[in-house]
């Protein structure tokens, strides 16, 4: 959902970061996954300290992932977690960092049990380290809502996200009650529920409208909800309301439907297959698409064409941009597979059942990694 980020963005005043003419080199973006692994073995050959231990294996399972190595990116992050689960005490913050790292991996690997546990963990660790007043508590409790929405179970991602708002309500964390019932409206308008959407409106209008800090928020949601009612598309109050919000980061103008894979045509060589894509594209300062191609792999992604049918349709929020500017480039991974699950009377698991398409920003992902590493 990544309209979604943008309300957190605007509660929680993130930095924004300013629109760039130059397209990411491919060895930023995707990289063949050996340098940050041999830092990892270089690392736990000196036994190196704990905190850099965590920061090469987040690393070099980022690494690994991004080079569609998804079974080795699981591993050096299972193995790290082992290793310094035992710390999460004295650096709660790594090691909460490291559990939502492995879910993510874990999620696109098809791994449900390691996704829910891995992200449960990261949670509970920062809350038995900070207490469940703390604001940082409160706020990550969000991945738990995240996580149910992942695993397409709308219904206990609204649960989770109203939990959480009510139990920062009475903490007296008004803020992080706001932001997380905000959750709750995306949330249904990425389910295209607009009239559940239309409900937490009134409810945050009743419960905030009086409130200044709500008032951007406020307005890009009914703004959002606008769009596509009526003979006025609603497009231009959303942008101008964006625009208000100071958000430099286009925004996609409404939730995009999942590309319509053909499943029946795919062919897995083995049940433990997995089938993934780059797919990389400019987003240009008017919110069109342009440049649009699959980066790799180069041979057998025929199967991922109805994707870039999809993503050659969206339009993003305008911005601003210097004379000359071509955009801002994203490279977005989907993966596709089917989940493991254990045949009755085994314990052994198998991918079996429905194959499901999952997508990650790998543009975001990179810089996140190199934001937390000061790289």
């Amino acid at each position: 959902m990544e309209t979604s980020m943008l309300v957190l963005a605007v509660l929680l005043a993130a930095v924004q970061q300013q629109p760039t003419s130059q397209a990411p080199v491919a060895a930023d973006v995707v990289v063949i996954a050996s340098r940050r692994r041999a830092a990892l073995d270089r690392c736990l050959e000196r036994k190196c300290p704990p905190e850099e231990e965590v920061d090469a294996a987040m690393d070099a399972g980022a690494e690994a992932f991004a080079a569609g190595q998804y079974d080795d990116a699981k591993s050096i992050l299972r193995r790290a977690v082992s290793r310094n689960a035992k710390y999460a005490r004295v650096m709660p913050g790594k090691i909460s960092d490291l559990y939502a790292t492995y879910a993510d991996v874990a999620e696109h690997e098809g791994d449900e049990t390691a996704f829910i546990n891995a992200t449960r963990n990261s949670v509970t660790i920062l809350r038995r380290a900070l207490g469940e007043e703390h604001p940082t508590s409160i706020r990550v409790s969000a991945r738990l809502g995240d996580m149910w929405a992942k695993l397409a179970q709308p219904e206990r991602a609204d649960g989770a996200y109203r939990d959480e708002a009510e139990r920062a309500a009475r903490l007296g964390r008004r803020d992080l009650a706001g932001m997380l019932t905000f959750r709750r409206a995306w949330l249904a308008l990425a389910a295209r529920d607009k009239p559940q959407a239309r409900k937490i409106l009134v409810q945050l209008e009743r419960d905030y409208g009086s409130e200044p800090v709500f008032a951007q928020a406020l307005a890009i949601l009914r703004a959002r909800l606008a769009l596509g009612d009526g003979k006025d598309d609603g497009t231009e109050a959303f942008i101008a309301a964006l625009r208000s919000a100071g958000t430099a980061e286009p925004v996609l103008m409404s939730e995009p439907r999942t590309p319509r894979v053909v499943v029946e045509e795919v062919h897995f060589s083995s049940n433990r297959e997995i089938l993934w894509a780059d797919i990389g594209f400019w987003i240009q300062p008017d919110g069109r698409i342009a440049d649009l191609q699959i980066l790799r792999p180069i041979k057998n992604s025929d199967w991922a064409k109805p994707i870039l049918q999809e993503i050659a349709t969206r339009r993003y929020s305008p911005f601003d941009s210097r004379a000359g500017d071509i955009g801002m480039y994203r490279v977005l991974r989907y993966t596709l597979r089917s989940k493991y699950v254990a045949k009755l009377g085994s314990r052994i698991r198998l991918r079996a059942g429905d194959v499901s398409l999952h997508l990650i920003d790998i543009t975001k992902m990179t810089a996140d990694r190199q934001a937390d590493t000061g790289r």
